[in-house]
């Protein structure tokens, strides 16, 4: 950890910006060095931010830690303005949850940030529905930083209730479908029966399959999960 959650800030307790880039053990450098690069050019407001970098090699230019407990991370995205993360279902449901529109910036397959583009396709779908607001280079996430940082309340959207819940239950279609589209290509599966009477058939990869086994994701002693049951075939590591 680099400083203390809750460190600086407009209100003296608590940032008013925080970056989370979720739980991933792929880095995610070319965030962490947006956000300093901007700060480069608003030192005045480095107090104002906290980084939770992640495996990132980049130290960030703030107060920040790698990786938080759930109940740290849930503190400081209470009291955070604005919220800026990765393409992660949870990390963006976490923020509507609290009635703040995200700034999202996907993490990119070409760069060794994930395991493939869904990240990418979703948050246009987003974007396209109102309900973040997506950088994609570094040009745009510096605008939304001048913009936030003026009128941080124009990162505001509906508080938790049946809209939130909503937006989250139409993530996780979104995300069956980015992930169900035929120009994704399976692994192999194959189905067997469990030993015993009447035993439920699974599915699961076969032997062969050159894709890992996928774990769930842990921070601290919490394991996380998405509010959507449609998150479930998105790659464990990548939902926070």
């Amino acid at each position: 950890m680099t400083g203390a959650p809750g460190s600086g800030g407009p209100r003296g307790d608590a940032p008013g910006f925080v970056v989370t880039v979720g739980t991933d053990h792929h880095p995610f450098d070319r965030l962490i060095g947006w956000i300093n690069d901007w700060l480069g050019q608003h030192q005045a407001l480095a107090s104002e931010f906290f980084v939770q970098s992640g495996s990132a090699r980049l130290r960030p230019a703030c107060a920040g830690a790698t990786f938080l407990q759930a109940g740290q991370l849930d503190r400081l995205l209470d009291g955070a303005d604005v919220i800026i993360c990765h393409g992660g279902p949870g990390s963006i449901a976490d923020a509507w949850q609290r009635g703040r529109m995200p700034i999202v910036v996907p993490r990119l397959r070409r760069l060794g940030e994930v395991v493939d583009d869904h990240q990418v396709d979703f948050c246009r779908k987003l974007a396209d529905l109102r309900r973040v607001r997506l950088a994609e280079d570094y040009a745009v996430l510096a605008g939304l930083l001048d913009e936030a940082s003026a009128a941080p309340d124009g990162f505001r959207t509906s508080g938790p209730g049946p809209d939130v819940t909503a937006a989250v239950a139409r993530f996780g279609e979104l995300v069956d479908e980015l992930v169900s589209r035929p120009a994704r290509r399976p692994a192999p599966y194959r189905t067997w029966r469990a030993r015993g009477a009447g035993a439920a058939r699974v599915a699961g990869p076969a032997a062969d399959s050159p894709e890992p086994a996928r774990q769930p994701v842990t921070e601290g002693n919490t394991v996380r999960t998405s509010a959507s049951s449609g998150t479930a075939a998105v790659p464990n590591e990548e939902r926070i």
